[in-house]
């Protein structure tokens, strides 16, 4: 995890949720010497907390990612099992990832989202959070803050951002 004495409330709070469920080391982003150099080379641009873990990086306070990180890089056994049940949907019956929304009927950013994926023939699983009860209890295991909330397996984005989800999802 890369901090910086300056970092606040963000790097607390991440530090805290990422020491509940791992071993980490910390690192100065702006030390000028080896952390720096390092941080630059995990592709870190100015935002703290930065969490590099395998493949996936997480930028700000995002326990949520943590969950997501953990399990693509670590294995789906190295959650809690109210968030493995849940990243379970994110996958079909062959085991491959597809997309999953979390969303409500009135959100005027999973309209959008919708309207993407039809218009560029996305195929998509959607579940509302406020008429799927099992849909709801899944969106809470997996720390979701806000609507759309965006998998690809075990990638996840949080709102709608299409140039995130053209980087983030293989189509």
């Amino acid at each position: 995890m890369f901090v910086t004495e300056q970092c606040g409330r963000a790097c607390v709070d991440m530090r805290k949720s990422l020491a509940k469920r791992i071993d980490f080391e910390e690192v100065d982003a702006f030390d000028q010497g080896e952390g720096s150099a390092l941080y630059k080379e995990y592709g870190g641009t100015g935002y703290l907390p930065y969490i590099v873990m395998g493949k996936q990086r997480i930028t700000g306070h995002s326990p949520g990612a943590i969950i997501s990180a953990i399990a693509a890089e670590l294995g789906p056994s190295q959650v809690r099992e109210s968030e493995r049940r849940a990243l379970e949907r994110n996958f079909d019956s062959t085991g491959e990832p597809r997309i999953v929304m979390y969303a409500t009927a009135w959100c005027g950013y999973c309209k959008k989202a919708r309207q993407y994926f039809r218009d560029n023939g996305i195929a998509f699983v959607e579940y509302d959070i406020e008429k799927d009860r099992a849909a709801s209890r899944d969106y809470n295991a997996l720390l979701g803050s806000g609507t759309p909330l965006l998998f690809q397996g075990y990638a996840r984005i949080s709102g709608f951002d299409v140039r995130r989800l053209e980087q983030e999802f293989d189509r």
